[in-house]
């Protein structure tokens, strides 16, 4: 049996991530929500790292190795940069269906979240379900939200 060492599920969920997000979203589309995405995903990670993580100890990511610095691993704000162009590619229209989407989104990445913490790259320290699935409900909520109000009067 190989043994991959822990901190490559990083680069390799990053990578199969990134393969899903080419093939899916079209060239013009990814310019154009990679500015949301990058803002909303990526340094909103960071941030959320820093509070959640580090301030409130709800948790955060472990192991990470080389691919990180000053408590901050690399490749989580990446692939959060890469699943919100993904996110916002596929966001639809109307109230209830992005409710249904953001609490989708919001369930699917609780139990992501639980496959790393399964292979010791994530931790939570105040349960596996609620918390992690509250934060992810307001983070894409608001996120929804201000997506939806900065582009209202962009043309598609």
């Amino acid at each position: 049996m190989i043994k991959i060492e822990t901190y490559y599920v990083y680069p390799i969920y990053t990578g199969i991530l990134a393969l899903i997000f080419v093939v899916l979203v079209p060239r013009n589309d990814i310019k154009h929500l990679l500015i949301y995405a990058i803002t909303f995903g990526g340094v909103t990670n960071v941030a959320l790292i820093g509070l959640v993580g580090k301030l409130l100890g709800v948790g955060g990511h472990i192991n990470y190795g080389a691919f990180g610095a000053f408590g901050i691993p690399f490749f989580p704000p990446l692939a959060w940069t890469i699943w919100f162009v993904i996110f916002f590619y596929f966001l639809p229209n109307g109230l209830l269906w992005i409710v249904i989407y953001v609490l989708t989104a919001a369930s699917t990445s609780v139990l992501f979240a639980n496959v790393l913490v399964n292979l010791h790259v994530l931790k939570f320290n105040y349960g596996l379900i609620l918390v992690p699935f509250l934060t992810y409900v307001l983070w894409f909520s608001l996120v929804t939200w201000a997506f939806k109000h900065l582009t209202r009067h962009i043309p598609n």
